[in-house]
């Protein structure tokens, strides 16, 4: 994997679809002295967040990103819009960095990233971009793949959420080595969810704005490189034939 790759993976949502909420917070409020629900209750809200995800024909949000790196450092922050339709067109346009794109169009996965590869955009296998799908990697199949604990609840602005951990179980295939997600479970959309990955990145991310089921702006799931930008067709090497 390309160091444009690993660049995508600190900048991307990897997440990132199904994880919104209208109006997310940006951090919890304290907790509450009520009782931990039952690890039942936990998978069953699980599987209505799967559901909320897999039913949704469109969604749009404004997000933002936090990266902070195992090894200290100034943490990366990223901002813009996410689209999303069905399980494999998604498109992250950022504002910050300015002019970066993610798109994956339903065949392949367009990289383009001139904040931290000028000149080159990566056209990848469309199975590394169902890698950064956060989303599908925690919400399939919770019971089975994690172990789950679910934490006291806790408020963002003012709404009552239910917190939950997940830790991968051996053999699992999670881009993540511990994830906890701040769900409502009245919406059964998630209003903040944490990462630590593989690499040892912590990864923060919210949505504020989320509209579901609304007509999304034309185009936004198609990529044509800019004039002068190289492609590196990594989709053409990596494919079997």
């Amino acid at each position: 994997m390309t160091r444009l790759v690993a660049a995508a993976l600190c900048v991307t949502l990897g997440v990132a679809t199904a994880l919104v909420a209208p109006e997310a917070a940006t951090q919890s409020r304290g907790a509450r002295t009520a009782a931990t629900p039952s690890d039942s209750a936990n998978v069953a809200l699980l599987e209505r967040t799967a559901a909320t995800y897999r039913g949704s024909r469109s969604l749009r949000a404004e997000f933002t990103q936090l990266i902070t790196s195992a090894r200290g450092g100034t943490p990366m922050r990223s901002s813009g819009e996410f689209f999303q339709q069905g399980s494999q067109k998604f498109a992250f346009k950022f504002t910050t960095p300015a002019d970066d794109r993610i798109v994956a169009d339903g065949e392949v996965l367009w990289l383009y990233l001139p904040s931290t590869a000028k000149g080159q955009v990566l056209k990848v296998p469309r199975a590394i971009g169902a890698g950064l799908d956060i989303a599908a990697s925690v919400l399939r199949e919770p019971a089975k793949r994690f172990t789950i604990t679910g934490l006291r609840d806790s408020t963002i602005e003012n709404t009552a959420v239910r917190t939950i951990r997940l830790a991968p179980r051996s053999g699992s295939d999670a881009p993540f080595t511990k994830a906890t997600l701040w769900i409502d479970p009245k919406t059964a959309v998630v209003r903040r969810a944490e990462f630590t990955e593989l690499s040892g990145l912590q990864r923060t991310l919210e949505f504020r704005k989320v509209r579901t089921g609304s007509a999304l702006p034309a185009g936004v799931f198609t990529f044509t490189p800019p004039p002068g930008v190289k492609v590196i067709d990594q989709a053409a090497l990596l494919t079997p034939r």
